[in-house]
């Protein structure tokens, strides 16, 4: 074997160890990447699941529509935004506020810089990201009267905007086209009717 041949097999042997170093690089880059996203929203729904965040939620879906009726609240909200000192009950209000917004508001960051994936995101949460930026609205108008201006919940609005997207979008969800349903049998569906028709207003 001539020693141009040698070093050709040598030269060749060398760039395919190369190759399937950086293959293997990057298939773990991948599995790295895949398996910190699925932490990353491992998190979030456990984030959901305390008490703290349900209470919360519970709260802005309760009592807050009644609570943004009095103009002494929408006072507070604005001495909230301009870092004024409010009362211990005002604060605990807002403090329930903010564990939604701030929730959303670091799911919007995790997906505007690719943290996490945005489709997995909206098909699991843009109803839910949707109805609480509708619920917190009034809020977010006010707290951005304050010192902070539009900077504040801007990640929240951002996952709003791609959420009422992605509802459009799908506006009958993301079931797999092709895969077959499952057919619900309604064994009360008669009685249902019968109580309807009876208890209708005459």
């Amino acid at each position: 074997m001539s020693l141009e041949l040698v070093n050709t097999v040598a030269t060749l042997g060398t760039f395919l160890v190369i190759a399937a170093t950086a293959m293997a690089a990057i298939v773990q880059l991948r599995h790295a990447r895949s398996s910190n996203q699925i932490a990353a929203l491992n998190e979030l729904i456990e984030v959901q699941q305390t008490p703290d965040y349900k209470a919360a939620r519970h709260f802005v879906h309760t009592a807050l529509p009644e609570m943004l009726k009095d103009p002494a609240f929408r006072f507070d909200l604005s001495r909230y935004a301009n870092e004024e000192k409010l009362n211990s009950e005002a604060e605990h209000h807002i403090a329930k506020i903010t564990t939604i917004g701030d929730f959303y508001e670091n799911m919007g960051l995790l997906v505007k810089r690719g943290f996490i994936d945005r489709d997995s995101t909206l098909d699991a949460w843009s109803y839910h990201v949707a109805t609480e930026w509708e619920r917190l609205a009034p809020v977010v108008l006010r707290l951005r009267r304050g010192t902070a201006g539009n900077a504040l919940y801007e990640n929240f609005e951002y996952l709003v905007v791609l959420a009422q997207d992605w509802m459009a979008t799908y506006p009958k969800g993301t079931y797999p086209a092709g895969v077959r349903r499952i057919a619900i049998e309604d064994e009360w569906s008669e009685a249902d009717r019968q109580y309807a028709a009876s208890s209708a207003t005459p």
